[in-house]
């Protein structure tokens, strides 16, 4: 069936009536380290990264800073070049190719894609999946360029290229923002439009900020949406939206991008505080001594901490935001609990699993060691669909979904019971009862893809208007299609 048939239980936007039934969050597993950042043109403030497909491999674009420095009052103002490593196992491990394009401290044997006089903090890489884009705008880059005051301020410059290795610039993007964040961009196939993500500011009482000139130390960092049919005119949405009455934090970053197993936005954005009223904690913290001495430096970077929460959206403007941390920093090491903890790399891939007949699973990676040492790219991973799920406990729960047309011959579940638990699926009428002949048998296991057996054919129903009901007892569900 096609993607865009599968319904994720990611929110409540398709129930209809529930009991006892939770909508539930998964954290992903931590696994290997896919790249470790030891050259000596990369250091302690890689990040900002991409990971692309491109045919059978899988590239990651990151920035590179080996001179920039925090720890001493001498800190060396950082440039930074742009790198790509590339994964031949499917994304479980990435090498670092010998591009030769940049010189490097007398040599080319690097694997540097870009590099520019002036200071680069953001590079981000995109591949452009529109049908209509030219060939050699397939790889796309944006990246904050400060031209000063008396020259416009802070622009967002566009890069394009062919072979994802020779970036040219274009253009100044039309639209407004101080853009001192990883600014991201995804096609839609759905609505025909580029979805520009990129950082602006505001007030604590609302008020827009767009240009450092309006910037006041108080204000607070958010996220803000452009869209555009050609890449070229823009329309500026303002800052996306979330619940009502859902307290307003600085984001650092956003990292949305669209989920490919369905037509959702995912995004999994940084929250940024800084602890100094608390900080009497650092002290008993493995890095509490230079905590400390970043404090007394540089301020904020050494009391301020970060993690990662996860949002999701239908139509790329309105999020359901978690507010429980995704990623946590972790339990208390000698690199963690850090200013640039989390920082995930932009989208999500499918790789196989490491146990044997077992599923795809979706990795995406995380930095590590941010500020502290040379950076590691850290794989994690989540099943198929799997970052929500439906859920009732032992007790048992139901799902009534609201009504929908019948447009597929069969039925398939994401789901997961315990041994004891199970889950039975019903057809209703929009009334809420079942159809006759249209109750499953009660199932158990894990599976990611399970048909769904009823005593008639689901064929006989095409072009009707049904519900579902999901009678679960600890079980998950965690997306269905029909």
């Amino acid at each position: 069936m096609e993607h865009k048939k599968r319904i994720l239980c990611w929110d409540t936007s398709m129930i209809a009536e529930s009991k006892d039934i939770r909508v539930e969050m998964h954290r992903p597993v931590k696994k290997n380290i896919a790249l470790t950042c030891d050259n000596e043109w990369e250091g302690v403030h890689n990040g900002y990264a991409a990971i692309i497909k491109v045919g059978d491999t899988y590239r990651m674009y990151y920035r590179a800073d080996a001179s920039r420095h925090r720890m001493d009052k001498t800190m060396t103002p950082g440039k930074g070049v742009i790198c790509v490593a590339e994964s031949r196992d499917g994304g479980i491990t990435f090498r670092k190719p010998n591009i030769g394009k940049y010189e490097y401290n007398g040599t080319k044997n690097n694997n540097i894609v870009y590099d520019r006089v002036k200071n680069i903090d953001n590079f981000s890489v995109f591949y452009d999946t529109n049908p209509d884009c030219p060939k050699d705008e397939k790889f796309k880059a944006l990246s904050e360029l400060n031209l000063g005051p008396s020259n416009g301020g802070t622009k967002l410059v566009y890069f394009a290229s062919e072979d994802g290795y020779d970036f040219r610039e274009m253009y100044y993007l039309d639209v407004r923002g101080t853009f001192d964040s990883y600014n991201v961009m995804t096609w839609d196939e759905n609505t025909k439009q580029y979805f520009l993500y990129y950082r602006a500011f505001h007030g604590k009482d609302g008020e827009d900020h767009l240009s450092w000139h309006d910037f006041r130390p108080d204000d607070i960092r958010d996220i803000r949406v452009a869209t555009s049919p050609d890449f070229k005119n823009w329309i500026e949405h303002g800052r996306i939206s979330f619940m009502e009455g859902q307290e307003d934090y600085p984001l650092y970053t956003n990292q949305i991008s669209k989920y490919h197993r369905a037509d959702t936005f995912i995004g999994f954005p940084v929250r940024y505080n800084d602890r100094v009223a608390e900080q009497r904690n650092f002290h008993f913290m493995p890095l509490g001594d230079r905590h400390e001495k970043v404090t007394e430096v540089w301020g904020r970077e050494g009391t301020a901490v970060t993690d990662c929460i996860i949002m999701t959206s239908n139509d790329g403007f309105t999020f359901d935001r978690r507010d429980e941390a995704f990623l946590t920093p972790g339990v208390e090491n000698r690199n963690n609990w850090w200013y640039g903890n989390c920082y995930t790399v932009y989208d999500l891939i499918e790789t196989e699993s490491e146990e044997e007949g077992a599923p795809n699973e979706i990795s995406f990676y995380m930095g590590e060691n941010y500020r502290i040492k040379n950076v590691n790219f850290r794989r994690y991973t989540v099943r198929l669909d799997g970052f929500f799920s439906w859920y009732a406990p032992y007790k048992g729960g139901s799902v009534l979904t609201k009504p929908f047309t019948v447009e597929a011959e069969e039925m398939r579940v994401n789901f997961a019971t315990s041994a004891l638990g199970g889950m039975t699926v019903s057809i209703c009428g929009e009334d809420g009862e079942a159809l006759e002949g249209y109750t499953s048998y009660e199932m158990f296991g894990d599976s990611v893809d399970r048909p769904v057996e009823f005593e008639k054919p689901i064929s006989a129903l095409k072009g009707s208007s049904v519900c579902l009901k999901f009678a679960l007892k600890d079980a998950h569900l965690y997306s269905f299609e029909i």
